[in-house]
């Protein structure tokens, strides 16, 4: 049995629907990485003025900015954690595409995508 449907505008569409997802997903890892990177230079900048006006030691300073890298590291892998959701919804919008198609195309099919 074969598909009775234009393959490369299934693969077209589903590459459209999966482009989609994933550039909604880069935007908001922007938003989060614009935001924290902002805030880690102001955190750092913070550090410096106390450092420079002795409130805080330079082992102190040290261990504050450690500190702040550790929250960037946090913040950056929930970052991560949006790309896995923009993939899973880019191959979710992909499948729904094919699963069109092939309800169009073929009677009775035997599985679900």
């Amino acid at each position: 049995m074969s598909f009775q449907f234009d393959i490369g505008k299934v693969v077209n569409d589903m590459l459209q629907a999966s482009l989609q997802s994933l550039v909604d997903g880069g935007k908001k890892a922007t938003e989060y990485a614009t935001h924290e990177y902002t805030q880690f230079i102001r955190d750092i900048e913070h550090v410096q003025e106390m450092a420079e006006q002795g409130t805080v030691t330079a082992q102190e300073a040290q261990f504050l900015v450690d500190e702040h890298k550790v929250s960037m590291k946090a913040v950056l892998i929930a970052i991560e954690g949006l790309g896995m959701i923009a993939v899973q919804n880019a191959i979710n919008a992909a499948l729904k595409v094919l699963t069109v198609a092939l309800s169009s195309a073929v009677q009775g099919l035997k599985f679900a995508l």
